[in-house]
């Protein structure tokens, strides 16, 4: 494989780092119900990555008119469901499931974190950045694009699998109690993080 594919590696793994609301989603997803719901949701966000990375490659000049007219409204879609999300996690009775094959509950949330992931829209300027400052746009040849997002989705998945793997250990050695205290608390963490969006949308609006 030659540069171009671990530089978009490089850019997977930043991208994949657990923080943010998504990151905190897949992590909760693991601790609370196994390394195969959270592994599966994480690659909902992955493959947004690998989406995002491609149009800033190869429409970078067509989509920053795009991002600048309509981020407010969609940083408010992102922010309602953050909300919605979060308070569900921190008003419903929480149960930690047993680890078993559930299909329909590993689409769900793959589906799940591919939705919230694909409206944060703006996460285009993140990739320009990581792609500016590793010299991507400088590549040239028709495998580029190929190269870059199977560097973005493999360095991506490749860190989530490590992360939920260590997460699913930590697992065991916690009590039920505690699994569902971290549950309530990422969903508060995930309201907080819809309150910020949603004041940060309105202000940029009417201030």
């Amino acid at each position: 494989m030659n540069l171009t594919f671990f530089k978009g590696m490089i850019t997977g793994l930043i991208l994949s780092l657990p923080f943010g609301p998504v990151g905190i989603y897949c992590m909760e997803k693991t601790l609370v119900e196994g390394q195969k719901e959270g592994y599966v949701s994480s690659l909902g966000m992955v493959t947004v990555d690998v989406i995002y990375g491609l149009t800033a490659l190869l429409f970078i000049n067509k989509i920053d008119d795009f991002i600048i007219k309509y981020e407010c409204f969609l940083e408010i879609g992102i922010s309602i469901f953050l909300l919605v999300v979060g308070l569900k996690k921190m008003s419903r009775k929480m149960k930690v499931k047993k680890i078993e094959l559930d299909p329909v509950g590993i689409i769900q949330n793959y589906f799940t974190t591919f939705a919230v992931a694909l409206a944060n829209i703006s996460s285009i300027f993140t990739i320009m950045v990581i792609f500016t400052t590793l010299r991507i746009f400088e590549s040239e040849g028709h495998a580029v694009p190929f190269q870059v997002a199977c560097g973005i989705f493999l360095g991506g998945a490749a860190e989530w699998f490590f992360t939920t793997f260590l997460l699913s250990h930590w697992r065991r050695t916690i009590t039920e109690e505690n699994l569902i205290k971290i549950s309530r608390i990422s969903g508060g963490l995930i309201f907080i993080f819809g309150i910020i969006t949603l004041f940060h949308s309105f202000n940029k609006i009417f201030f």
